[in-house]
């Protein structure tokens, strides 16, 4: 398996950045390369099962279902069920954790993977980890 990774800090709160990470529809409030995000049949979105249609600045399309949703322990995790990236068997948990000494926050990024046929992991690594940076950026911005 190979991994990709990103992380930030942030002045907020966990809760205050939380509140936002946990909206499994809410990523085009926050990334700058996704125009539009559905929930494809019944749900709100927040059930284990949901799976999300997501749609790029370029019109990619994406598809990725709901595995666990943790409010306790802030961790939402997700699988890639169909998508124009390099990777299979693709695994990917966001985590916000406070930070006890400012009140702030800290957000990782980890996912894990097959590289697709025709890529390397290091390849699906740098794919991965150049969409993760811009998104963290905008969460950045929107929690300012």
């Amino acid at each position: 398996m190979a991994t990709a990774y990103w992380s930030s800090v942030f002045t907020s709160s966990a809760d205050q950045i939380w509140a936002h990470v946990r909206r499994f529809n809410g990523l085009p409030y926050w990334h700058p390369a996704i125009r539009a995000s559905e929930i494809s049949g019944d749900g709100d979105g927040l059930t284990p099962g949901a799976v999300r249609v997501l749609t790029g600045m370029d019109g990619s399309t994406y598809r990725e279902r709901l595995v666990a949703l943790d409010d306790a322990d802030r961790k939402l995790t997700y699988e890639i069920v169909e998508a124009p990236l390099p990777v299979r068997c693709y695994s990917s948990t966001l985590h916000v954790q406070p930070v006890a000494d400012t009140g702030g926050a800290f957000l990782t990024w980890h996912a894990t993977f097959e590289p697709a046929e025709g890529s390397t992991a290091q390849e699906a690594t740098a794919v991965l980890e150049a969409a993760y940076a811009p998104a963290l950026a905008g969460l950045h911005t929107i929690i300012a």
